[in-house]
């Protein structure tokens, strides 16, 4: 082992302290800011400008998008309602001029029935008369002009039940159409009765469905009836104005089956749902098989149970709207994409720039002093980030002259930490010399005094704030002979220092005081042996920095249970006493050399005694600031 102190080199560096505060000051305001970040994450969105001014925009042009697209809805359906009710009024119009046909149609079989001297002589004739046949032609012919004069007439027939004689006037072939009306007519023939109501029944002949009215003479004995063609009714309707090739025109029955019209057995059903469902019974909307949406609009007959529908194309009816409307429409879209134009716009000349600055704050915040906006085009952002610049430049000067006035400050400190030592040290010196000279020990005092010259020299020569461990050690060494010299048989001391740990770097007196405490607490029976131990180690930690332990034991009583609390929980840093200075002092510049990354622990050694270890953080090769000092 090595005694010879290491001498003073000037000025010592600075960056082994920077390093430290900065680490720790770092550290603890790095997690401050983390959390507060976090607090601050979810309400950031809401607080930014961006959300702020997007939020303005949506408020402004929301309703009036929602009052637009109002609009447009609303024109559509006034549109809707007025060409539906336009379609009503037609079919009201048609229907009454059907119902007045066959309410003449009516008439006319009224006076047919009742008036006819043809039908009286055909009644009472015999069969095999002359007056028989006679009165059949004339009918015959005159049924003949009739039908041509009614256009929607198809058939008009004489039925005699007791005879079972028919003979007709038809539009149609006359054999075929007298089958065609036996046959389908035949179950109402013959079991005629008056019938009890005005309107016209749907009956179906020869595969064709017609409207069917029937009277009796008036003897009774005979039965008249006409057959109104459906077709004829419908004729009409396709030569409408407002009929379109868009346009579905149907008949139907009072049960919805298809009377006249071209639709298919699905499009059918729906428009029986249509009419079972319908609110009112005008107009409603319904979708056919081709997968077009219509308007139906719907009136029935006054004479017939027969409905008479339209189905318009929703589509061809917006056709109708005035070219303002179609703007109106398509305003929405305009908007939605002008307003991403105008935020997208914001967001590049504004939004970006204000992020950019945000963001530069917070890197300043963190630390990044180096740290520079770049100028962008607008001409207020320019002049803001050159104001910033300049503000990050500015605090860097000054947070490294306020830093240079602190390490001045910190010197000073450890100055006066370092004079509050030498003086105990001293007195505890001076009064074993004392003891030395009444014992009249000359040889121990010229060796006393050349321990105390040794200590002098190395008070004297370490200014540095850093020294070798193999020097501290030997300081002890020193300490512990004058020990020795008063109790030469009592006291004993034992040191374990690896040569690779001789030049680690720590503060002048940092393991000194503790030493001194075991040998002043400890040694408290003098008639028993005592002894203090040095052990040095070097341990590696798990994140691959490796640690210096320094040891010191002895072998007196250890501390007391409540004392160890106070001394592990460092309850003597406030207001030390001259007991506890020393403990005090090294507490104090462990703080201040190694920013929180030292470590101080006493405790009871299993074996009696106590122990007191310090852990310092192991510097490496180009850490090393006695290795540093030594290359300048």
């Amino acid at each position: 082992m090595r005694g010879k102190t290491i001498a003073p080199a000037g000025r010592p560096p600075l960056a082994p302290l920077w390093q430290g505060v900065r680490r720790k000051t770092e550290e603890g305001r790095g997690r401050r800011k983390q959390e507060e970040a976090r607090r601050r994450e979810s309400g950031t969105v809401r607080l930014s400008l961006r959300f702020k001014v997007s939020a303005l925009v949506l408020m402004l042009v929301a309703p009036l998008s929602l009052f637009l697209y109002y609009t447009n809805i609303y024109s559509t359906n006034i549109v809707r309602e007025k060409v539906a009710e336009s379609a009503s009024d037609t079919l009201t119009l048609h229907l009454g001029t059907l119902d007045e046909l066959l309410e003449q149609t009516s008439i006319y079989l009224v006076r047919t029935a009742n008036e006819s001297t043809l039908l009286d002589l055909y009644a009472e004739s015999n069969p095999d008369s002359v007056s028989y046949y006679v009165s059949i032609r004339k009918l015959m012919d005159q049924w003949y002009n009739d039908v041509s004069y009614y256009s929607i007439i198809r058939t008009v027939f004489v039925y005699h039940p007791g005879r079972d004689d028919l003979f007709l006037s038809s539009r149609k072939e006359y054999y075929g159409e007298m089958e065609a009306v036996r046959e389908g007519l035949s179950p109402r023939m013959k079991t005629f009765d008056p019938p009890s109501s005005p309107k016209w029944d749907i009956v179906t002949v020869g595969g064709e469905s017609v409207l069917f009215k029937a009277l009796p003479d008036k003897t009774g004995r005979i039965m008249i009836g006409v057959l109104v063609s459906i077709d004829a009714l419908a004729q009409p309707l396709t030569q409408l104005d407002s009929v379109t090739s868009d346009e579905k025109i149907g008949i139907v029955s009072k049960e919805g089956s298809l009377l006249w019209g071209k639709f298919s057995d699905e499009d059918l059903s729906r428009i029986r749902d249509i009419r079972r469902d319908a609110s009112g019974p005008d107009s409603s909307t319904v979708r056919l098989k081709d997968g077009e949406s219509y308007l139906y609009v719907g009136k029935p007959s006054l004479f017939s149970d027969l409905s008479v529908f339209i189905l318009l194309d929703e589509k061809s009816l917006l056709d109708e709207l005035p070219l303002f409307q179609r703007v109106i429409k398509s305003i929405p879209v305009a908007v939605v994409a002008i307003l991403g134009i105008v935020l997208t716009l914001l967001g590049r000349i504004v939004f970006r720039p204000l992020q950019a600055l945000t963001s530069g704050m917070r890197i300043l915040g963190k630390g990044q002093l180096d740290y520079r906006l770049k100028e962008g085009k607008s001409k207020e952002f320019r002049i803001i980030t050159q104001q910033f610049n300049r503000m990050a430049e500015q605090i860097g000067a000054l947070k490294i002259d306020v830093y240079e006035e602190k390490m001045k400050g910190q010197q000073a400190e450890l100055k006066h930490l370092q004079a509050q030592i030498n003086p105990h040290f001293f007195m505890n010196s001076l009064n074993i010399v004392y003891h030395l000279v009444e014992l009249k020990q000359y040889p121990l005092i010229k060796q006393m005094i050349r321990h105390l010259v040794a200590y002098f020299r190395f008070m004297m020569n370490t200014n540095d704030r850093w020294i070798a461990l193999a020097d501290e050690v030997a300081h002890i060494r020193n300490y512990m002979d004058i020990q020795m010299m008063m109790y030469p048989d009592k006291l004993s001391f034992d040191l374990q220092l690896p040569e690779e740990l001789e030049r680690t770097p720590l503060p002048p007196l940092l393991v000194q005081p503790f030493v001194e405490n075991a040998f002043k607490h400890g040694f408290v029976e003098v008639t028993r042996p005592f002894k203090v131990a040095i052990v040095i180690s070097r341990e590696d930690g798990q994140d691959g920095n490796g640690s210096v332990v320094i040891r010191v034991d002895d072998s007196g009583p250890g501390f007391a249970p409540d004392r160890l609390n106070r001394l592990n929980e460092g309850i003597y840093e406030k207001e030390p006493t001259d007991r506890q200075l020393g403990i005090w002092n090294v507490r104090r510049r462990l703080a201040m050399y190694y920013a929180g990354r030292a470590e101080l622990i006493f405790r009871n050694d299993a074996c009696g005694g106590g122990s007191v270890e310090i852990r310092l953080p192991a510097a490496e090769e180009e850490e090393n600031p006695l290795v540093s000092r030594a290359h300048c």
